[in-house]
């Protein structure tokens, strides 16, 4: 009895001494200080892509700390002009507030943050991973996470700001889980752990809608990786109802639709499918190149719209390859369902956290995005993992310390090893090319030359290299940029954006028939474009045809009350006809948007001085000169 008992003690001991505590901890630090390298030169990078959307150019976002409240009660794009309720992810639009009363304007800081939350889940990831896993060879989970980290499918949610949403989800749900493992490993069951687990799984929700899945992930992490049965999870499954019950509920009170509506087809080409059977067939090929990109993530680009990705039918070899992979991968994972295979586990999660994302069963914002491969991508790591230490038959499960468990894993840790340095390096190869937008458009068009989207935006970029028109340089950037409208247009003929930034070019070159005529073109496919409004008032501003610009620049901020360069225009156009009082309502409109704008405030003292009120006026001339002191004559 006695030696039964001794040989019981050295199993637990072993057990307990594979994870020491500062063993953890020192790993963790290091994942942490390895995320954050792998990213440390973005730190000086501009902003990017939506960064305008959901900071630059976002009056909520600029408001700071007196922002948040609306953050919370708004759709996610709401402080940015005209934008169309689809997404509500208030706690990541909460901390681009924080950002912006710290240091507003500043993409540096929000840059390194960014960082800072990445290495942060590198930290989590390790922690969670070794406590779920502690059965298991004590490499798998040092290995899982530094592929995961080192993988450049990342890119776009580190290095463009806006990507936070994805960072922040994966971040709080595994802090979740880790809280909840904490609560389940507790024989008291410490309450605030349970607590922990439930308001970090609400922080994830509420950063980005996708979190979901784990609702359906927390009982397959269960089964897998606990002894207790699955009724053990009741407490606390049921506490997460209520939490995502109201979520849905909140976020149908705010966009007014359970999804995301009817996308456009230059933001997801599968809306051009010309039956539902071309529509699934077309997602399903699109899964299957997001299996090339994790095994082999080069050539990345962040668009690859319409038409640079057609629409195909069930008898494309794109679809019956991607199709047979899938099934095959569903069947295996099912049929290693009851051997809680850890590979099963990696591949369920994998088609659990995409399930929503890949338009076969809902319809997204978008049919192609790597950004979208976060957190699935997880799933991918754990199942590659563990297939090399199959290959190379190293131990699976825990029979010796980590040092001890080196010599017995050598191969797959080397191989492994191989993949996490590859990777990085592409990683910080693909870095600088999110600089800023137009280093982003400049590269990613070579790989996507035929995406309407990315032919404008990159036109958009071009337009700023050369707004000057002074210089030779500038010239040819903005006919480059005209060019780039124009190829858009060949692929998109209906695209109301480009015609209007064609109808601008024409402007610049003083061709205001033909400016007029690409307007007009513009709003016959997209009748509420608030700017295209605008710049057809200019032009019957300059050609003293006051009435005409008034009538289009109240169209403009009929459309979109939020449009302060409309408010400006139709204020000015109002003081030359000697409506005072009404050109001073627009200018203050304006200042409620753009508080910071030296040059409302100083229209706003000018309506107010010739308006009869001298006295009124000299506050807001000295607001004017404190914000821009050239403008003080």
């Amino acid at each position: 009895m006695k030696k039964k008992h001794s040989k019981q003690a050295v199993k637990k001991k072993k057990a307990i001494e594979i994870w020491p505590s500062k063993t953890m901890l020192i790993i963790g630090l290091f994942f942490f200080a390895f995320g954050f390298l792998l990213y440390a030169n973005t730190l000086g990078h501009d902003y990017t892509l939506d960064d305008f959307s959901v900071i630059k150019e976002n009056f909520v976002t600029k408001q700071g700390f007196q922002g948040i409240p609306t953050a919370w009660k708004e759709h996610y794009r709401y402080g940015y002009w005209n934008a169309t309720p689809s997404l509500y992810r208030p706690f990541t639009m909460m901390t681009f507030n924080i950002d912006w009363a710290f240091a507003p304007d500043k993409p540096a800081y929000a840059h390194f943050i960014n960082v800072l939350l990445y290495a942060l889940t590198g930290f989590i990831l390790f922690l969670t991973l070794a406590k779920v896993l502690k059965k298991y060879n004590p490499w798998i989970p040092i290995l899982v996470t530094g592929l995961f980290l080192a993988h450049p499918l990342h890119v776009e949610c580190v290095a463009n700001i806006k990507g936070r949403d994805e960072i922040l989800a994966f971040l709080f749900l595994f802090s979740s889980v880790f809280s909840y493992w904490q609560y389940l490993d507790n024989k008291k069951g410490n309450l605030a752990w349970f607590i922990l687990a439930l308001l970090c799984f609400s922080f994830s929700l509420t950063s980005k809608e996708s979190a979901i899945t784990f609702v359906a992930i927390f009982p397959l992490l269960f089964y897998f990786f606990r002894k207790e049965p699955l009724s053990n999870m009741v407490p606390f499954m049921g506490s997460l109802a209520p939490i995502v019950l109201l979520f849905l509920w909140k976020r149908y009170d705010v966009i007014g639709a359970m999804g995301v509506g009817n996308p456009d087809i230059l933001d997801n080409a599968l809306m051009a499918s010309k039956s539902g059977i071309s529509h699934f067939a077309s997602a399903v090929s699109i899964l299957g190149t997001y299996l090339y990109k994790m095994i082999l993530p080069i050539e990345l680009v962040h668009e690859k719209g319409f038409s640079e990705y057609v629409p195909i039918g069930l008898g494309n070899w794109k679809f019956i390859v991607s199709f047979l992979l899938y099934l095959g991968l569903g069947v295996f994972a099912l049929l290693q369902l009851v051997k809680k295979s850890l590979a099963s586990f990696g591949i369920l999660y994998f088609l659990l956290s995409i399930s929503i994302l890949c338009n076969v069963f809902v319809t997204i914002g978008v049919h192609y995005a790597e950004r979208l491969l976060y957190y699935p991508l997880l799933g991918f790591c754990l199942a590659i993992i563990y297939g090399l230490f199959r290959l190379f038959k190293a131990p699976i499960e825990a029979t010796a310390d980590l040092k001890a468990s080196f010599t017995s894993s050598k191969m797959p840790i080397f191989v492994a090893g191989g993949f996490i340095i590859f990777f990085s390096i592409l990683t910080l190869l693909r870095n600088p090319v999110w600089e800023n937008s137009y280093t982003l458009y400049k590269t990613d068009i070579e790989k996507s030359p035929n995406s309407a989207k990315l032919n404008y935006h990159y036109g958009l970029e071009l337009v700023k290299k050369g707004i000057d028109g002074r210089t030779a340089q500038d010239k040819n950037f903005l006919a480059q940029a005209k060019q780039q409208f124009e190829k858009a247009l060949q692929i998109r003929p209906s695209y109301g954006d480009a015609h209007g930034q064609l109808g601008l070019a024409y402007y610049r070159e003083k061709q205001k028939d033909k400016a007029m005529a690409s307007y007009e073109q513009s709003l016959k496919y997209k009748p509420n474009n608030a700017k295209v409004y605008s710049n057809m008032g200019i032009i019957y501003f300059e050609a003293k045809q006051l009435g005409k610009a008034e009538e289009v620049y109240r169209k403009s901020i009929s459309i979109d009350p939020r449009f302060v360069d409309a408010r400006r225009n139709l204020g000015s156009v109002l003081a030359m006809q000697g409506k005072f009082p009404e050109a001073i309502e627009q200018f203050s409109a304006g200042v409620q948007y753009a508080p910071e704008e030296a040059v409302l405030h100083y229209y706003l003292g000018q309506a107010t001085r010739d308006g009869g009120n001298p006295q009124a006026a000299q506050a807001h001339f000295n607001k004017a000169y404190q914000l821009d002191p050239s403008l003080k004559k």
